[in-house]
C-alpha cells in the first residue's frame, strides 16, 4: 500500500449533523475506502483511554477528525489529527470549526511515522496491523503510562491491557510499561541491601531477589503497569509487599506503602 495515501478508517461521529458530507471536491482515489465508524466505537475508544481534561490525545490517520474533536468536545482535552490526505484535513478543520473547537485541536497532513508523539498521553488510531507494528518500537519508546487505543487491529505479540467488543468491533488498549530489565539494587529500612533481577516483555515481568550470601529467591505476583510495579517477597521474616513507581534508574515506594524503599538500577 503506498504511503501517499492514507491507510486509516476514520473513526466516529459525535453527531450526524456535524459530519454530513461537506461541499464535494474532487478527490484522488484512496488505497483504502473511507469507512466512518458508530459513534459507540469512538466513545468507547475515549473511555477506555480515559481521556479527561487537560490530556493531549495524537489520532494518527485521522480522516475527517471525529476522534480528536470528540476528545476535545466532550472530555476536555486537547488534540492533534495528522493524516496524509489533504482533503481529509481539510474536513476536518471544517468541521472543528462547526463545532466550535477549533482553537483547542489542530489538523495537520503529515506522513504518520515522521510526526512528533512525544506529547501525547494518548494515541489513538485506526491502522492496519503491518502499520502498527512498524509503529511499535516508536510507542515502547514514549512515557511509561502513555495509553495507546486500536480500533479493531492488534500488536502481535504485545498483549493488550484490556479488550473490548462493542458492536462485534475489537478496541484494544495497552499502556505503555516503564523499561525495568537488568540489576537493580534494592533497599529498604532496617534491611541489608538485596539485588533484583528483572526480566520483562512488554508490561509482563519478573524476576528475582538475590540475598547477601547468594541466596535467591523468585518474586512472586510481579505487575507492571504503566510506570506502576508491584511485587511479593517471601522472606524468613513473612511475607514482604513492595508497590511503587518507575522512575527511569530509580524506584520509589507508594505513600501508602507500609514501609519505605528504593531501588537503584546498576550501571
Amino acid at each position: 500500500m503506498s504511503r501517499r495515501l492514507s491507510w486509516i478508517f476514520p473513526a466516529a461521529l459525535i453527531a450526524a449533523n456535524l459530519f454530513a458530507p461537506l461541499h464535494a471536491t474532487e478527490r484522488r482515489p484512496l488505497d483504502v475506502p473511507f469507512i466512518t465508524t458508530p459513534s459507540a466505537i469512538v466513545q468507547r475508544m475515549l473511555d477506555m483511554g480515559d481521556v479527561k481534561a487537560g490530556d493531549y490525545l495524537i489520532d494518527l490517520g485521522s480522516g475527517d477528525g471525529r476522534i480528536p474533536i470528540a476528545a476535545v468536545g466532550t472530555r476536555g482535552a486537547q488534540a492533534l489529527g495528522v493524516d496524509i490526505d489533504p482533503a481529509r484535513v481539510t474536513e476536518a478543520k471544517a468541521y472543528a470549526q462547526q463545532a466550535g473547537v477549533q482553537d483547542r485541536v489542530a489538523f495537520r497532513q503529515q506522513d504518520l511515522f515522521d510526526t512528533d508523539l512525544s506529547r501525547a498521553q494518548v494515541i489513538t488510531m485506526y491502522l492496519f496491523p503491518e502499520i502498527n507494528m512498524r509503529l511499535r518500537p516508536r510507542l515502547l519508546d514514549l512515557k511509561p503510562g502513555t495509553r495507546i487505543v486500536s480500533h479493531a487491529f492488534h500488536m502481535e505479540d504485545w498483549t493488550p491491557d484490556r479488550h473490548d467488543v462493542v458492536d462485534s468491533r475489537d478496541i484494544f488498549l495497552w499502556i505503555v510499561p516503564a523499561k525495568v530489565t537488568g540489576l537493580w539494587s534494592l533497599n529498604s529500612a532496617g534491611g541489608e541491601p538485596i539485588v533484583l533481577r528483572m526480566w520483562q516483555q512488554f508490561q509482563r515481568i519478573q524476576g528475582i531477589a538475590i540475598f547477601p550470601g547468594e541466596h535467591s529467591i523468585p518474586l512472586m505476583n510481579a505487575t507492571l503497569e504503566g510506570s506502576r510495579i508491584r511485587f511479593d517477597l517471601h522472606t524468613a521474616s513473612g511475607v514482604r509487599s513492595f508497590s511503587g513507581q518507575v522512575q527511569g534508574r530509580t524506584m520509589q515506594a507508594d505513600a501508602a506503602d507500609g514501609g519505605a524503599w528504593t531501588a537503584t538500577r546498576y550501571d
